[in-house]
């Protein structure tokens, strides 16, 4: 399994469509994450932990009232992370050891991919970076986002620097779409034949 992060407006969403259209399997953290919410243990622990008051009267979870609390205090934040991260990771490693069976080449998305310590699930980091005046200008022309908005999150995240040392593979998107996909292409074809040549081995025959 290979991880793929990158910053907001750095590319990501446009690297993970790519390596879908060549035939990759791309789970996305986030769903995971959500996936993981209704799992009944993990529903017992959040309720050990933050109380009845972030379920609502039906007994169900209530995301919003679990987020107010959470987003509210970076303690707490961390302890819901200790509860759902070990049963994400399992999610992933289930889920990829089936896609990788069928022989496809596996990939998580996760723009906290590091932060959260996934990293340690993958083989190897794939990074999209892009300069964060283009960043800024993409965001604002997509998502509506004043500068202001568009920093405050990029200061938010891990530097592109710091994650580069994770990273197996960089994949600058400074220039055009077209210059993206070539290098998303080449990349996969790269990974693609170094699986093939790992699961037949180098003495093997087709």
């Amino acid at each position: 399994m290979i991880g793929l992060t990158g910053g907001i407006a750095s590319g990501k969403s446009t690297v993970t469509k790519r390596l879908r259209e060549l035939g990759a399997v791309v789970f996305d953290a986030d769903e995971a994450a959500r996936e993981v919410m209704d799992d009944p243990d993990v529903l017992k622990r959040i309720g050990r932990t933050f109380g009845k008051g972030v379920f609502g009267p039906d007994g169900a979870l209530d995301r919003r009232k679990l987020a107010s609390v959470v987003f509210a205090s970076e303690e707490k934040l961390k302890k819901l992370e200790r509860i759902t991260h070990p049963f994400i990771a399992r999610l992933l490693k289930e889920s990829a050891a089936d896609a990788e069976a069928d022989g496809k080449l596996v990939f998580v998305d996760a723009a906290l991919l590091i932060e959260s310590g996934f990293e340690r699930l993958c083989s190897e980091v794939w990074l999209v970076t892009a300069p964060i005046e283009t960043r800024i200008l993409r965001a604002i022309s997509r998502d509506g986002m004043t500068r202001e908005e568009v920093m405050a999150r990029i200061l938010k995240q891990m530097p592109d620097e710091k994650k580069a040392g994770y990273a197996s593979l960089v994949i600058e998107n400074g220039g055009s779409l077209g210059e993206l996909l070539e290098k998303v292409d080449r990349a996969y074809a790269n990974a693609a034949g170094n699986a093939f040549y790992k699961e037949k081995g180098p003495d093997e025959e087709e």
